[in-house]
């Protein structure tokens, strides 16, 4: 599936650099599922950082923290020209249009360019989020064990990261939804939730 122009010149505005569109491989939990992980209590492993909305320099410090997070968790993987690369969950239509409710969510393998701006002009676009330092994404390592989101909370805005997204069974349980309720999302996705959660349970009720 290509890319729209607009979702790829706004990656570019952020400072990443894109390699390619993944596909709905049965090994990636769809970006919906993946996303779920907001839902999720501090029981079934989120950790991460939250910075005050009234940080100094909020947004260069979300940037900073952000970075330390995705390299400690192991977010990233070295790209062949040794640019750091990870997946980003991209509605790679990009048509916001009034009259379309068109979305179609996707893994996009990415790289951090020479200079890249998270909070501030990636979420400012709206690929990263609703606003200047106002979070709202979710990424992913390549081989899927590690997935990070950012958010815009009432104590500020952080990211949390989730290890093994395939051994939480409320995603489980959010990819079964995505499958056989939500008849409002394409069906693509809907059956990508229905391989991957096949995938990562091997037949467990």
């Amino acid at each position: 599936m290509d890319v729209a122009q607009e979702a790829l010149d706004k990656l570019s505005a952020a400072g990443l650099v894109f390699r390619e569109v993944m596909g709905t491989r049965e090994e990636l939990p769809p970006v919906n599922v993946a996303s779920y992980m907001g839902n999720l209590g501090s029981e079934s492993g989120p950790r991460g950082f939250l910075l005050g909305h009234d940080e100094k320099d909020l947004g260069r410090r979300f940037d900073q923290e952000w970075e330390q997070l995705a390299r400690d968790s192991g977010l990233f993987s070295t790209g062949p020209d040794g640019r750091p690369e990870f997946l980003l969950g991209v509605d790679i239509a990009q048509d916001h249009s009034e009259d379309s409710e068109e979305q179609a969510w996707r893994w996009v393998r990415v790289a951090l360019g020479d200079h890249w701006d998270i909070a501030g002009a990636g979420c400012a676009n709206g690929i990263l989020g609703a606003g200047a330092n106002n979070p709202a994404f979710v990424m992913m390592s390549l081989d899927a064990d590690v997935v990070v989101k950012g958010g815009y909370y009432q104590d500020g805005i952080g990211a949390s990261v989730l290890r093994h997204p395939g051994r939480i069974s409320e995603l489980h349980a959010h990819a079964r939804r995505i499958a056989f309720e939500f008849d409002w999302l394409e069906d693509e996705v809907r059956q990508w939730a229905e391989h991957w959660v096949a995938h990562v349970t091997d037949g467990e009720p």
